[in-house]
């Protein structure tokens, strides 16, 4: 009877975490069902094919620590956003890409659900109002927003399972707590962003803290001790990712601060504030970018701030229950993370950056309201369960508050129908479109459509909070209820975020090159504006949001293509190695001709534009009006591998590039190095090179010279790379800027290029080591603990 009984209650409390999955399964049902993936911003163009670089390497057994498609050859797993080591890319091992994408997407908002719940259990909350948590938490606007830049959804989502493992661990400090604590903020950090994993420790410190309170047994000292010392062993298991990603740090722009307007752009506009409790944006899939926007021109760095109709009610109930001192602390807490979201839009921000150095090398303040968006959905979370599960001695202030803002959507409602013309004139300066235009017309109607809509939500939980507090409905009816009003509201606003489209079309698409033709040579985009970057796509013509998708995969803009084995010179990288900020910075002030001239030393054969270009040194191989697209053949381009006998030395990128765009600069017959090689008088050579094995950590060439020579092999000069001429190894040398150069003696030789890198071998080193001392302190004092125990029960027996 007894273990009955105890099933029972074990079943019981599985069945709301059974409730919440399947709710999140739902939202998730075109991912399901359908087999859909989300398609949005970096997603198709630099997400998954990061993500299929690594289901090659799993797939073929090798550790991708290199990728030779990627920007003349790229540390893959240096790039932190790759999340080589996060442990649910596994999952590339036994399913296919697309299906494995699906899987990722799914667990993380699952992981993302279950973790709130339990931590809203945890602080006490009844099993309704912590699905509710989880609901707000997961499919919230911030966390589905993320969905398209999956490093940052990835580490978001793992927030609530580090606060509750961190709140386990100061309850009660045991090892198997501590260890708990760890590896959960090891495997956030490996997720893949260092901003949001950085926010999400100031959360860790904060909840210390409030805990501190109300355990005085827990000081200061433990407290950041405690906090120190599991950040120093994440530190030192993620180690085998730190240091690859620091060496790729030193190489990169980073290390200099980012010029302030890139820094500040995606600063939180002041009027996207009006998003969090209001639907100001509708999807539409018609034109490229997806959706139609009331109150502004470009889409934000969040997509949607929304946080839920019923949320506008817990901050109210907040601030009418909690203590004068926790308004004081949250309210400094979110008007100190709101400034710094606003970017450039307060004077404040852009003087932080430039005192603060760290800030340097941080892009996007919008990303600080992560901070105020779990904050908002704390207070909200509080206020709510202040009024619903506390007997208060009046309520009649509480209630009010709910009054007011319901009485503020009817009005605004109101209001807005009986003066269409000042909402029109109010929408207006804020986007592109003129009064009498139909899209202004259809954002008056979606502007109106969503204030009813608010109207409705905000008196049905008005009037659900009313008949719960008057009991005249039961406490399982009025959970159900809230439950699924939360979950439709939600549902409703942020489903379509997703984006989800079937992915057939990366494969099954007419592309404008077959792969055989890119073999050994470079792809390049060339984009409509001044900058050579591929920052931006414009095309003369108005796709759907789906034919917008699909070009990048048609088209092979990068790093589309490398789902297809293409290879791309341009960088896209959110770091941005060195010489190739610096090619930019000088290519983009010359002309066309010397522009082709540069692309042409770079290996560069294939150029598309979205735009007819002038004929001068290219060749148009033909037209795409489908894919809005022209390609051109690059005339004269060099091979991959070459041998010369002439060098130049110059270490300034600057004057290098000048040398190697200059009209009489000949890169078959010369090379332009960092360092001097001693070389004979230069005369005729004669000399082939020919690659017979090419990988990614590996390259294998034959070469023959009748003289002392120059191999240059067109790939990415960077740290870890070793050459061994005929299994002798030689100093390579920077070439062009970018490549890599070794000297060859005279006759037929074999030059192997291996990628060793040692900031990848130390690293695993202490990873291994420190994985190795926790398992050994585990066992030790599992086995101490369970020798305590037989001696306990030994003693009970005498």
């Amino acid at each position: 009877m007894g273990s009955r009984i105890a099933w029972l209650n074990s079943l019981s409390r599985l069945v709301p975490l059974l409730i919440l999955c399947f709710l999140i399964l739902c939202f998730c049902q075109d991912l399901i069902l359908k087999e859909q993936v989300p398609f949005f911003r970096d997603l198709g163009p630099y997400f998954y094919p990061i993500r299929f670089s690594l289901y090659e390497s799993f797939r073929s057994g090798e550790l991708p620590l290199w990728n030779r498609h990627m920007a003349m050859g790229f540390p893959l797993l240096a790039a932190f956003q790759s999340g080589v080591f996060y442990p649910p890319h596994l999952l590339f091992l036994i399913l296919s890409f697309f299906a494995a994408i699906r899987v990722i997407f799914i667990l993380h908002f699952l992981i993302a659900g279950i973790g709130a719940y339990y931590l809203c259990r945890n602080w006490k909350f009844p099993p309704y109002l912590s699905i509710v948590g989880a609901l707000l938490f997961a499919l919230g606007g911030t966390i589905v927003s993320l969905s398209n830049l999956l490093n940052h959804f990835q580490t978001a989502v793992w927030l609530p399972c580090v606060i509750l493992s961190w709140e386990k661990l100061l309850s009660s400090r045991s090892w198997k707590n501590f260890l708990g604590f760890t590896l959960i903020t090891a495997m956030q950090f490996l997720a893949g962003s260092p901003e949001l994993f950085a926010i999400s420790m100031v959360f860790v410190l904060i909840d210390g803290m409030k805990i501190r309170q109300s355990v005085p047994a827990i000081s200061h000292g433990k407290l950041l001790s405690v906090f120190l010392g599991a950040n120093l062993l994440v530190l030192g298991l993620v180690m085998v990712q730190v240091l690859p990603t620091a060496e790729l740090f030193l190489e990169s722009r980073r290390h200099q601060p980012i010029p302030p307007q890139e820094a500040f752009h995606w600063s939180l506009k002041p009027a996207s504030l009006l998003n969090l409790f209001f639907l100001d944006k509708e999807i539409d899939p018609t034109t490229s970018k997806g959706m139609r926007l009331f109150f502004g021109r470009e889409a934000p760095f969040f997509v949607s701030y929304y946080l839920g109709a019923i949320s506008a009610f817990g901050v109210s109930l907040w601030l009418c229950f909690s203590s004068l001192r926790e308004k004081i602390t949250l309210l400094s807490l979110v008007a100190a993370s709101l400034i710094c979201a606003l970017g450039s839009y307060t004077p404040i921000y852009p003087f932080l950056f430039r005192h603060l150095p760290f800030l340097g090398a941080f892009r996007f303040p919008e990303k600080f309201f992560f901070f105020t968006y779990v904050l908002l959905l704390y207070m909200a979370l509080k206020g709510l369960g202040d009024l619903l599960l506390h007997n208060k001695d009046s309520v009649k202030g509480p209630f009010v508050a709910l009054a007011i803002v319901c009485v503020v959507w009817v009005g605004l409602d109101i209001l807005s129908s009986f003066n269409l013309d000042l909402l029109a004139r109010f929408i207006a300066p804020q986007s592109v479109n003129s009064l009498s235009s139909p899209d202004h017309a259809k954002m008056v109607a979606g502007t109106m459509s969503n204030l009813d809509r608010q109207v409705v939500l905000s008196l049905g939980f008005l009037l659900l909070i009313v008949l719960a507090k008057t009991k005249a409905i039961r406490l399982p009816l009025f959970a159900v209820l809230m439950v699924s009003a939360v979950f439709v509201d939600l549902a409703w606003a942020h489903k379509s975020f997703l984006f989800p489209l079937h992915p057939g079309f990366a494969y099954e698409s007419q592309r404008i090159l077959q792969t055989r033709e890119t073999e050994l040579n470079r792809f390049f985009y060339f984009p409509s504006g001044r900058d050579l970057h591929p920052s931006s796509v414009t095309v003369m013509g108005r796709p759907t949001l789906k034919e917008s998708i699909a070009l990048s995969f048609k088209n092979f803009l990068p790093n589309a293509g490398l789902l297809y084995g293409v290879d791309y010179f341009q960088e896209i990288d959110a770091l941005g190695r060195q010489p190739y900020t610096d090619f930019l910075f000088f290519a983009n002030q010359l002309d066309f001709t010397r522009q082709m001239k540069l692309l042409r030393t770079f290996n560069v054969k294939h150029l598309l534009a979205f735009r007819p270009l002038a004929e001068n040194g290219i060749t148009l191989i033909h037209h795409f009006p489908d894919n809005f697209s022209w390609l051109y053949k690059v005339e004269g381009t060099i091979a991959r591998v070459y041998v010369v006998n002439k060098a130049a030395v110059e270490n300034d990128s600057k004057g290098v590039l000048r040398l190697l765009s200059n009209a009489g600069f000949d890169p078959t017959l010369e090379v332009v190095l960092d360092r001097a090689i001693p070389m004979p008088p230069t005369r005729q050579l004669k000399a082939t090179a020919k690659i017979v094995r090419y990988e990614n950590e590996r390259v294998t060439i034959a070469t023959s010279a009748d003289s002392e020579a120059i191999l240059v092999l067109a790939d990415s000069y960077y740290p870890g790379w070793k050459a061994f001429v005929d299994g002798r190894e030689e100093v390579i040398r920077r070439a062009n800027l970018f490549f890599r150069a070794v000297p060859l003696p005279a006759g037929n030789h074999n030059v192997e290029f291996r990628y060793e890198p040692k900031s990848f071998t130390v690293g695993l080193v202490i990873s291994a080591a420190t994985l190795v001392a926790l398992a050994v302190v585990t066992v030790i004092l599992a086995f101490r603990a369970r020798r305590k125990t037989v001696q306990g029960l030994k003693s009970l027996s005498q």
